[in-house]
């Protein structure tokens, strides 16, 4: 049974067990991050904007070693933020993102859903920018590209 005694503390057990290897792998992260000069001023940096969460430093630290040397838009093609044209002969469709790092572009992604909410600067952007366009995800991958 689920409500067995037993049972109950066994997966407490468990859940301890899986937060001790939780910290502990956070703590060699976060020594990880300290060891190298140029990773943590990145990280601080990061974090440091409105939006950004560990996570998503941490994601773009690990899946994005190009950031900062090569230029915003082959950059932003890498996270698979940037609009390709989908045109063959005279078929002429709305450009669309594709491709790259979905890892990285979903942590973009979410980050700019908290940018929004959280900066004024970035929510006026957003809302122009939806207004303009009409469509509300557009300008949510706008934001995220410009958090980039």
């Amino acid at each position: 049974e689920a409500f067995d005694e037993d049972v109950i503390a066994d997966t407490e057990r468990l859940i301890a067990d899986f937060d001790t290897r939780i910290d502990a792998l956070e703590s060699l992260i976060a020594k990880a991050i300290r060891d190298v000069d140029d990773t943590a001023r990145d990280y601080t940096l990061m974090v440091s904007v409105p939006g950004v969460s560990t996570i998503t430093a941490l994601s773009l630290l690990a899946h994005m070693p190009e950031l900062g040397r090569r230029s915003p838009k082959s950059i932003a093609a890498l996270a698979g933020l940037a609009p390709f044209d989908h045109e063959s002969g005279k078929l002429k469709r709305r450009a669309k993102i594709s491709g790259g790092r979905a890892r990285v572009r979903r942590a973009l992604y979410m980050a700019a859903l908290g940018a929004i909410r959280a900066n004024d600067r970035f929510k006026a952007f957003y809302t122009a920018l939806a207004a303009r366009s009409g469509s509300k995800k557009l300008a949510i991958v706008a934001v995220a590209r410009k958090l980039l």
